[in-house]
């Protein structure tokens, strides 16, 4: 579980497992309240940077992010249990500008899924030697 937590509570760590992360700045502490720089690929291949802030934590147990200028949100809650980490995964939007929502409506739901499996995929990859279920 430790393993598992290293990668999923430390936001810099993302670009070297997590879905469409490329980097990752500004992070000083990692605590609720904190705000960092991603840079991200989106659905249609294009980077971004944007803020993204931790809304949620427990240590070895939950992180919850927002982006603060789309809405996308993801939120990780991971389990220990007969020798494994369990992980639920939620990534969605809340979005307030109307290209987001129309986003959202329109690819959102394939998207999102999308991101959940190759985050997935890229965590158990990181951590070979762990056991990680869905």
């Amino acid at each position: 579980m430790e393993a598992v937590w290293g990668l999923v509570g430390d936001p810099a760590r993302y670009p070297d497992w997590a879905a469409g992360v490329v980097e990752v700045t500004g992070l000083a502490e990692i605590e609720e309240g904190a705000e960092y720089q991603q840079k991200t690929k989106n659905a249609f291949g294009a980077e971004s940077a944007t803020t993204f802030r931790i809304d949620e934590l427990e240590e070895l147990r939950e992180i919850r992010l927002t982006c603060q200028a789309r809405g996308l949100y993801s939120r990780w809650l991971l389990t220990e249990a007969q020798e494994s980490t369990f992980v639920d995964l939620e990534i969605g939007m809340q979005p307030e500008a109307f290209r987001y929502r129309a986003f959202d409506v329109t690819m959102g739901k394939l998207w999102y899924r999308s991101l959940v499996d190759d985050s997935l995929d890229g965590l158990r990859a990181a951590t070979r030697g762990s056991t990680i279920r869905p």
